[in-house]
């Protein structure tokens, strides 16, 4: 039918025979199913025994994955006339390829002349098949969760595996209601909310914010899923704006370049939402006994909700990049006030670094930094940049 995964509840097939008119033939799972194309009478009844009701035999099965239509042999489902003309109608996927972004569509198969066609929203929805090993390792999970959400584990396990969409970090904080102040995990009986990030937003790349087709499209994938009495709550981080100020001293020898670009990379790393890039969200085996089993947000899979972002910890990121000798200052800020110890985050807080300076020597103050005014005492002093001049007169 197509080169592409087709849509199984999209297919329909007409088969008109010669001089004859159209039938509509259906969908079956299994062709064994079908009743023969001539039908007889079973010599294993006894005398008097009504007849058993006719199978189904104008059936096709339908491989989605090959795009192969199969109809039966005369014993298991009729054969199409010799001669007939058969039309397959159906929708096809190209995986995630088909996810396009505003104003990719330009063109149809059957646009009348003078005719433009363009997409005003990006299109969701497509998925890429899976493979084999990525679904041995699903085996054990199935066994644990089967396809219903109860346990943290299970929100976490199926939430990863919604089709359509490219997640990038799932939270989950069970009994737990964001508009309810104050609340913290554990007090809202009933409720469940995932914090979710996609794997990446062209607006906002290192802070990325889930669009409402990315939650409606994992909405719809867990609703069926979840509990009847479960109040299920999706919502993006709300993103705290950090500042950060580094001053190191390089090994001699080292150069500057590379060593204050490391640094701050190891930084930018520190503070991300997301896991750095290859990092498997899920751990590749599950023990189907385990039935307390940990959340699945580990060290590496982005900064934790609930943690505030420390100075000192800063301090101990950047003395580890290679080519340093000693980290002088560390300095850390919101975007307004002086340099503090440490930026609280609570509920769904999570810090977007909103600047970073990495000099070397001591770090050049938390205002310069924001592009304000540097203060001394009462009197402000503006930020000197040098400007060359050509003279006029040599």
């Amino acid at each position: 039918l197509a080169h592409a995964p087709v849509i199984p509840s999209s297919v329909q097939l007409t088969v008109t025979p010669v001089n004859g008119d159209p039938q509509a033939w259906a969908v079956i799972d299994d062709l064994m199913a079908a009743g023969p194309e001539v039908p007889v009478v079973d010599p294993s009844l006894p005398p008097g025994t009504s007849t058993p009701p006719d199978r189904p035999t104008e059936v096709f099965l339908l491989d989605a994955e090959a795009g192969v239509a199969t109809c039966g042999d005369g014993t298991h489902g009729a054969r199409p006339p010799a001669g007939a003309t058969m039309y397959a109608a159906y929708d096809y996927s190209v995986g995630a390829a088909g996810n396009v972004e505003v104003g990719s569509i330009r063109s149809g198969p059957a646009l009348p002349a003078g005719v433009t066609v363009t997409n005003p929203v990006r299109t969701w929805g497509g998925a890429d098949a899976e493979s084999v090993n990525d679904g041995v390792k699903q085996i054990t999970r199935y066994l644990q969760h089967r396809d219903r959400l109860v346990t943290k584990a299970d929100f976490e396990a199926i939430t990863w595996r919604t089709p359509g969409v490219s997640i990038g970090r799932v939270d989950v904080l069970p009994a737990f209601d964001p508009s309810l102040t104050p609340n913290a995990a554990g007090d809202a009986p009933g409720s469940v909310t995932l914090m979710v990030l996609p794997s990446y937003d062209p607006d906002n790349p290192d802070a990325p914010i889930p669009s409402q087709s990315f939650l409606k499209t994992i909405a719809a994938w867990l609703d069926p899923r979840r509990l009847v009495t479960t109040e299920l709550i999706l919502l993006g981080p709300s993103y705290q704006d950090v500042w950060l100020s580094v001053g190191i001293t390089v090994v001699p020898g080292a150069s500057l370049v590379d060593v204050t670009t490391a640094v701050k990379a190891a930084l930018v790393q520190f503070l991300s939402p997301l896991p750095p890039p290859g990092t498997s969200p899920l751990p590749d085996t599950v023990s189907v006994f385990d039935t307390t089993a940990p959340s699945m947000l580990q060290v590496d899979d982005g900064w934790p909700l609930g943690k505030s972002v420390v100075a000192l910890e800063a301090l101990a990121v950047a003395s580890r990049v290679t080519g340093v000798l000693l980290v002088n200052s560390v300095l850390v800020a919101t975007a307004t006030g002086d340099p503090v110890d440490s930026i609280p985050m609570s509920g769904l807080q999570l810090p977007r670094l909103a600047g970073i300076s990495v000099v070397t020597g001591d770090p050049i103050p938390i205002d310069s930094l924001r592009g304000q005014l540097v203060t001394t005492g009462t009197q402000p002093a503006a930020v000197v940049v040098p400007v060359p001049v050509v003279p006029e007169d040599c």
